[in-house]
């Protein structure tokens, strides 16, 4: 399989996952008692959304998986790397703020080939998502982005 053709293999694939975890980021904000906290700055579902991320992306690709939570997870050695931040806003999601959002990308020897970011609860358009795989077109919620430089 060409490298170049698997990330965009892949990406449906990574879509539904990083979607998986943004609707737990966004049952979470929603508890009737509000998001659990373990202090002003993280909260458990941040390591649970990793955890879930790591199983299911190196399952996809087996890689090196770098996570903002649980930190490094060697993989194979293939020149591919996993990088991600299970929930980007923490903070302002603990004070009850809308925007947080579940980061995932893919690197080949360093350089990015895949990336996705959804905001499950975006403060003013509901979920937000933006995906792109090396070889294809920038999406947003699936729709093709038009890019004016």
């Amino acid at each position: 399989m060409a490298v170049a053709r698997s990330a965009r293999d892949i990406l449906p694939a990574v879509i539904e996952a990083v979607e998986a975890a943004g609707r737990t980021l966004a049952a979470e904000f929603c508890r009737p008692d509000g998001p659990r906290f373990s202090d002003h700055v993280t909260a458990p579902v941040d390591h649970e959304i990793e955890l879930f991320l790591r199983d299911r992306l190196t399952g996809m690709l087996p890689a090196r998986f770098v996570g903002e939570e649980a930190g490094v997870l060697e993989g194979a050695a293939n020149g591919f790397c996993w990088v991600v931040d299970p929930h980007d806003g923490t903070r302002a999601f603990l004070e009850g703020r809308r925007g947080s959002a579940v980061s995932v990308a893919l690197l080949r020897e360093g350089t990015p080939i895949l990336g996705v970011v959804f905001a499950p609860l975006s403060p003013d358009r509901g979920a937000d998502l933006i995906a792109w795989a090396e070889g294809g077109e920038i999406t947003r919620n699936g729709a093709p982005v038009a890019i004016d430089l």
